[in-house]
């Protein structure tokens, strides 16, 4: 027989060649063993159970609700724990993707609190069941949202919380109002929004807190479903914290001319001398009440009334609610009157692209005080008279004829002022 024959006998495949080789029949007998040891799992896996926990979004969309704009007042988003039954060796691939969890929400037809129900299905095609689940209901409130703005109130729990020798000054809230938000038939409950205040401990320095707001009705009692609007997140109290000191009145000038020596005149208060609190580290050592324009100053007497009911850095804890300043100008000084008129009027900062003029001015005449010899050597050619525009909104420019005040000094002359206010009419037309 030809040797190429022989070759091809020796290369057909034979089973019983398969059957005899021993490593060929292990590798067979460990894919059959396998391939039985799944099957039998699958078809004898024993049955267990398995809690998903599953995030629901309360959405009223396309509801009744919705059409008659009705919200709900209670969580946004709730937790529904669901029970499934099924094979063990699935257990691990089931999540809450697998699960069709939703509210029936077509049962909220008008305001009120409802029980709104969970309805829990298995995805289509499952081999799985569903055997319980909690909650079964949604339980809100269903309203009409409404919204307000109200006053924070504050409620001191302990009001003695001032070290002795101090006392407090006004408090500062980082907000004074606040929009609550809530259903329509809560917020017309809220009668007042109020924060508590509670210290412990004795300040003797000023001191800031953060607040939490509460709506009350009537009764003093919280109202439900009550939300405030963002800017309360970081609403805080600031309470100054003053020390207790007696204090001289004092004054300031304003407009003194550079010569005038203030030393000479007389000035006296209905109040000398007061009790005050203060901010220790401001070294405040007078309770100034206010400040006096030398344009409002005539010989002779001179009587202005300040209120001290909101004076910088000094709280008056007299029982006084104003002071009266007499400032007495010394007979020395005398008055002289200059002729002035509308062309001599100075118009600066005037708005781009329109042109003004001095219609009028409220006197041909401005008075002026000084000594006899200085007033002397003073005309008409020394006033000066200077409206300024700068403070003209130029992106709402009001054409034509409007008020506005004349700022007067004077040139050669450092010890005369001008007494009185002037003002000037300005028309303002488009160029």
């Amino acid at each position: 027989m030809p040797k190429n024959i022989n070759k091809k006998k020796n290369n057909k495949f034979s089973i019983r060649k398969l059957i005899y080789n021993d490593k060929y029949l292990i590798i067979i007998s460990i894919v059959l063993a396998l391939v039985i040891w799944v099957v039998t799992s699958i078809n004898l896996s024993p049955q267990t159970t398995k809690t998903i926990t599953v995030p629901v979004t309360v959405d009223l969309s396309g509801s009744v609700a919705e059409q008659l704009g009705l919200k709900s007042f209670g969580d946004d988003v709730i937790d529904v724990d669901v029970t499934i039954s099924c094979k063990k060796y699935r257990a691990m691939d089931i999540t809450a993707d697998s699960l069709n969890v939703y509210l029936q929400t077509n049962v909220v037809t008008s305001n009120g609190n409802f029980d709104v129900p969970i309805r829990v299905e298995a995805r289509e095609n499952s081999d799985y069941t569903i055997t319980s689940y909690y909650p079964t209901a949604y339980r809100a409130y269903f309203d009409v949202e409404d919204e307000k703005v109200m006053d924070i109130d504050i409620n001191y729990i302990n009001d003695n919380f001032i070290e002795d020798g101090y006392t407090m000054g006004q408090t500062l809230l980082s907000e004074s109002t606040v929009t609550l938000k809530g259903p329509r038939s809560y917020v017309s409950q809220v009668t007042s929004v109020c924060a508590d205040v509670n210290i412990t401990e004795k300040l003797k320095e000023t001191t800031s807190m953060d607040l939490i707001l509460v709506a009350l009705n009537s009764y003093g009692s919280e109202v439900d479903y009550i939300t405030f609007d963002q800017g309360t997140e970081n609403l805080t109290i600031t309470i100054p914290v003053l020390k207790e000191m007696q204090l001289d009145v004092a004054t300031g000038f304003i407009g003194k001319p550079s010569k005038v020596n203030t030393d000479n005149f007389n000035v006296s208060y209905s109040v000398n001398r007061v009790n005050a609190g203060v901010l220790e580290e401001a070294n405040i050592t007078q309770a100034l009440i206010g400040n006096i324009d030398f344009s409002m100053l005539m010989p002779g007497e001179n009587k202005f009334t300040f209120n001290t009911q909101s004076l910088d850095g000094v709280v008056i804890l007299d029982d006084i609610d104003e002071i009266e300043v007499t400032i007495t100008v010394p007979k020395d000084y005398k008055t002289k009157t200059i002729s002035v008129n509308s062309s001599g009027v100075k118009i600066i900062n005037a708005p781009e692209g329109y042109k003004v003029s001095v219609s009028d001015i409220s006197s041909g005449k401005v008075t002026v005080v000084g000594t006899q010899s200085d007033l002397a050597r003073l005309s008409n050619s020394n006033v000066n008279l200077v409206v300024d525009l700068s403070g003209v909104d130029a992106d709402n420019i009001q054409e034509g004829i409007s008020t506005y005040d004349i700022t007067t000094t004077l040139e050669i002359s450092e010890s005369c002022w001008i007494y009185g206010n002037y003002t000037a009419k300005v028309n303002i037309t488009k160029a």
